[in-house]
């Protein structure tokens, strides 16, 4: 269940298969781990199990989220699409009360591992966009 999502798209002038394997060698290096399909890869980052029994005494690692990331040939070069997301599940009030920075951070961190292995530059902390 994704109530925050941030989501970012870029071109890069490098192969599809060269870019979408770029970013899954990052992302991995990163300590995250990219499962990767033909044109898309997806992690799943965090503990949605400490985040319920802990919440907000969590450290920020464990903080539950993941992204998506699509790679697709284009005219230009390749389309790179990523949507980063929380995993925090279901909860009785689903706007967070707390920590919305955090996630916020956390989202735009995730989005950033896939800009850097592209070599795009690096995006300022955005805002999540709530969805009830």
């Amino acid at each position: 269940m994704k109530h925050y999502t941030m989501d970012d798209r870029f071109t890069a002038s490098e192969d599809a298969e060269l870019i979408s394997s770029r970013i899954a060698d990052h992302l991995g290096s990163a300590g995250l781990i990219p499962n990767k399909s033909e044109n898309d890869i997806e992690v799943r980052a965090g503990s949605e199990l400490l985040f319920r029994l802990f919440g907000f005494l969590l450290v920020p690692t464990s903080f539950p989220v993941g992204l998506t990331v699509h790679v697709a040939p284009d005219e230009d070069g390749t389309t790179v699409t990523c949507s980063a997301y929380d995993r925090l599940g279901w909860y009785v009030n689903k706007k967070l009360f707390w920590g919305e920075d955090l996630l916020n951070r956390k989202l735009t961190e995730l989005l950033n591992e896939v800009r850097s292995a592209a070599g795009q530059s690096k995006l300022p902390v955005g805002t999540a966009t709530f969805n009830p």
